[in-house]
């Protein structure tokens, strides 16, 4: 699991090697796993006055990135096999993605997604413990 530590001891070195962010997501996820949304939704559920949409997101194992474009072995529904397989290599545009996060078991990309007005509420409960 990547520390906060990592986080800040990666960033001066790729600051002055001239990393773009591709690069420097290569370096701190290589070769684990993590999910990434790029904006769109995969489904959205409507009810009489609200619909809710539910993020999309790609999910893989970090390989390595070339400038701006992140490489990454994606999972991928096998439908001969009908089971989840990795080895589909993704290249994403750095440009395209919104946010991203490491697979570690403590929560999803989907999990972080708030209302506004939920936020002071978040801050109290972690503020108390």
């Amino acid at each position: 699991m990547v520390t906060e530590k990592e986080i800040h001891d990666l960033i001066p070195g790729s600051k002055t090697a001239g990393r773009s962010f591709a690069e420097y997501i290569a370096e701190l996820f290589k070769d684990k796993f993590i999910e990434i949304y790029v904006g769109d939704a995969y489904e959205e559920v409507s009810f009489e006055q609200t619909s809710q949409q539910y993020p999309a997101v790609f999910c893989g194992k970090v390989v390595g990135a070339y400038k701006e474009c992140l490489i990454i072995s994606a999972a991928y529904y096998n439908i001969t096999r009908k089971n989840v397989q990795l080895g589909k290599f993704m290249f994403i545009s750095e440009r395209a993605i919104r946010s991203l996060a490491e697979v570690n078991g403590k929560g999803t990309l989907e999990d972080m997604f708030f209302r506004s007005k939920e936020t002071l509420k978040i801050k109290e409960l972690i503020d108390n413990g």
